[in-house]
Order: C-alpha cells, then structure tokens, then sequence
C-alpha cells in the first residue's frame, strides 16, 4: 500500500478518537495537555469508540464491519459509514466520561475500598470544591483584609491564578470580622497559595 493512502487511512480512523479526547480535554483539563498525552488519549477513546460502535452494530453490519477492518492495511477504500458512527459515538463517549471525571466516581470509589486516598491528577484546591457536601465557603482574603461568606458558583485555576465565584455573599473585615456589606455575586482572583478556605 502507498504511504500517504496509508496515513490518510490512519486519520479518518484517528477522528472518533481525537473528537472525544476534545470533548474530554474540554470540559476537564485544568491545565493544557501535552501532545503526547492528547494523542494517547485520543488512542484509547479512539478503541472505546470503535469498541462500543461495534458491538452496537455487529448483528447488524457484521460484514461490514469486517471488511472495514480488513481494508485497513490493505489498497481497498474503507467505509465512511463506520468513521461516522463511531464519530457520533464519540460525542456520548466525550461526555460521559467527562461526568466520571469531574464527579471524581473512579477515585471515590477507590478510596471507598481502601486502595488509596489519591485525589485525582489535578490539586487539592479542585478536588475539594468539587466535594457534593461542599456549597457554603468562607474565603479569607489576608492581603485585601476581606473575608468572603457565600456559595460557591463556579471555580476554575491555571498555573498561577486560583479564581472562585460566590453567590449571596457577606463581605467582613479579616482581622476584626466586622460585617461590612452584602454582594449577589463575588468573583474572586488570586495568586495561589494567598487565600484560605474554611468550611462551616
């Protein structure tokens, strides 16, 4: 087989994979993936995709699917129709394990079993606001003497910036705890590592 009809064989069947890996990369990274990593993933969810997709079909499409997965290496064309359906799969694929993820079910449950007590590939800061129980936060702000009592909106962090939004807040001072005012909403940016958490 020619190596360019080859590579572009391996794109087309990349696409389901690459698409869910979006969806995923999207909705949970905190940090920018690298390359490696991106096309790692887009492997695995590429062979969940194409698994599901299958077996899905098989009584259905059985000879097509065959077929399909023949002509791969060799200098037929292979079907589009399975591309297409695996690509649809993809999107609920992305989704789905976009929920086991940020709902943390996988470390939860294995720390329910007692096999370890890591919290995820992302910090404390994240795991801990994702916490069910965890709706009601006060936020002390040591450098700007505030102290920030609400419900937690919305959170997200990059490298070097923790943000959080709180909605129905009381603002006091930090070092007297004199209520000052009331806010509907507050969003909060710091640097890391410059303000505390406390859960009442």
């Amino acid at each position: 087989m020619d190596v360019s009809a080859l590579t572009i064989k391996i794109i087309l069947i990349t696409i389901p994979g690459g698409l869910a890996t979006l969806i995923f990369e999207k909705l949970t990274a905190y940090q920018k993936w690298s390359s490696f990593k991106f096309i790692v993933n887009a492997i695995f969810f590429g062979g969940i995709c194409y698994l599901i997709s299958d077996s899905v079909c098989y009584f259905f499409l059985k000879n097509e699917i065959v077929a399909f997965w023949n002509h791969v290496i060799d200098d037929k064309g292979i079907s589009l129709s399975e591309i297409l359906r695996a690509s649809i799969c993809s999107i609920f694929i992305g989704f789905i394990a976009s929920v086991i993820e940020t709902k943390k079910y996988i470390t939860r449950f294995a720390q329910f079993i007692g096999i370890g007590s890591k919290y995820g590939e992302e910090n404390l800061y994240s795991f801990f606001l994702n916490q069910p129980h965890i709706t009601e936060v006060y936020v002390r702000d040591v450098e700007y003497d505030k102290t920030f009592h609400g419900i937690i909106d919305s959170f997200s962090e990059t490298q070097d910036i923790c943000e959080l939004s709180l909605r129905n807040v009381k603002v006091y001072e930090y070092q007297t705890s004199t209520y000052l005012y009331d806010m509907p909403i507050v969003f909060i940016s710091r640097p890391k590592n410059t303000i505390f958490i406390e859960v009442p």
